[in-house]
């Protein structure tokens, strides 16, 4: 079964991603160095195809689809290149806090040329002395007339070096309270705005994260995203209602690319005069990571479902980004005691980077231990707030539950 809660027309985009993959990504795998971050060529390709403005409105020029069809893409595209899927998600991130808290004429300018793909966005939130932190942003702008100032650096950022435009959470009052950060729209290409060297990391081949650094550059106040105050409110409606649920995509396509491994290898390796599915005790564990597999395919879809339904979600949110990276891990920890000395090496078996991607997926939008906290905090009344998910609900779609009849 390739998913859950889905209509017709979410399996014809499905068939449309996997055509795409066959003839432009596997031809160009494996996406390795750091020539292959920094090359805009294929996530390009992808947004012109509509998939970036995928929860666009129609009447901003995007196709309208949804969660459950942002999910899609992300997952089939996890299965043969998490790092591609990371760059794709991390820039239908950068667009949820125009889509929740910009301005019409925000959204009226940038909305269109995003959906279209002629624009990448990127959200830019974590700084080196900051990480998650987000109270603790040390990056700065400070309003002069009709202008902000801003400096300062910011690190760990998805789609760093292919976005043409940047959504920036900044301090702009001292202190950490609530309204101490404000977010803006930054232009990639403006004075001020420099990227440092790309540098190569261990996991996700072919997603860039590097640094985007601003000294003095200056925005126009229309740029504001939200009202002065509001940066956390940006940041934090877009790392739960669109990054959780985005990174438990990925986590999910890097599961379905681990049991696809150890099934063929499994498979089609004997030992004692039999193949390695046929001893128990290997036969146990695949069937773990199918477990692993078909719960995280019912957590992932099941959240983008409610939010397609405009439904209180939050904690199917928490629970699917938390669950699925876990399970991730877990599974491929176990695919490197199936395989054995094989897994050791990378032209044998791609576990040992598949066991690198699943742990890259656990500390963004909350660590482990953060998404605990939160939901211990709502198991007994202590969240706080209202949810996002209700705060910002979905247009709501008829949904598959309630479907009688008919696509």
């Amino acid at each position: 079964m390739d998913g859950y809660l889905t209509r017709r027309p979410h399996e014809q985009l499905r068939a449309q991603v996997r055509s795409f993959i066959t003839e432009e990504i596997r031809p160009r795998l494996p996406l390795k160095g750091v020539d292959a971050r920094t090359d805009a060529t294929l996530i390009r390709r992808m947004a012109r195809k509509g998939w970036v403005g995928l929860t666009i409105p129609k009447a901003y020029g995007g196709r309208g689809q949804g969660h459950v069809a942002k999910l899609i893409v992300t997952h089939e595209l996890a299965r043969v290149s998490p790092g591609l899927a990371a760059e794709l998600q991390a820039c239908q991130l950068g667009l949820a806090g125009l889509l929740n808290l910009g301005s019409e004429q925000l959204k009226q300018t940038w909305l269109p040329r995003i959906a279209r793909g002629e624009v990448l966005p990127t959200i830019t939130v974590t700084g080196r002395d900051s990480g998650s932190h987000i109270k603790g942003i040390t990056a700065t702008a400070r309003k002069d007339g009709d202008e902000w100032i801003i400096n300062g650096g910011k690190a760990w950022i998805g789609a760093s070096h292919v976005a043409d435009v940047h959504c920036v959470v900044l301090r702009t009052s001292e202190g950490t309270g609530d309204n101490c950060l404000t977010a803006f729209l930054v232009e990639a290409e403006r004075e001020g705005v420099r990227l440092l060297p790309h540098q190569e990391s261990v996991a996700l081949q072919g997603f860039s994260f590097g640094e985007v650094h601003f000294d003095d550059c200056r925005i126009p106040d229309i740029h504001r995203i939200g009202e002065v105050g509001e940066g956390e409110a940006v940041a934090s409606s877009s790392s739960i209602l669109y990054g959780r649920l985005n990174l438990g995509g990925v986590a999910l396509g890097i599961l379905e690319a681990i049991l696809d491994t150890v099934v063929e290898h499994t498979t089609q390796r004997s030992l004692y005069g039999k193949p390695l599915i046929k001893h128990p005790v290997v036969n146990d564990q695949v069937g773990e990571i199918q477990a692993n597999v078909t719960s995280a395919r019912m957590l992932a879809y099941l959240a983008a479902h409610l939010l397609d339904r405009g439904e209180e979600a939050d904690t199917e949110l928490l629970t699917a980004k938390y669950k699925i990276a876990e399970k991730a891990v877990a599974s491929a920890t176990l695919a490197m005691e199936i395989s054995g000395a094989y897994a050791l090496f990378p032209d044998e078996s791609p576990i040992a980077q598949l066991l690198l991607d699943a742990h890259a997926m656990r500390p963004p939008a909350g660590t482990p231990g953060i998404q605990r906290l939160r939901l211990g905090q709502q198991a007994a009344g202590l969240a706080k707030g209202v949810p996002w998910s209700r705060r910002f609900a979905s247009p709501r779609h008829s949904g598959v539950l309630e479907r009688l009849t008919g696509d």
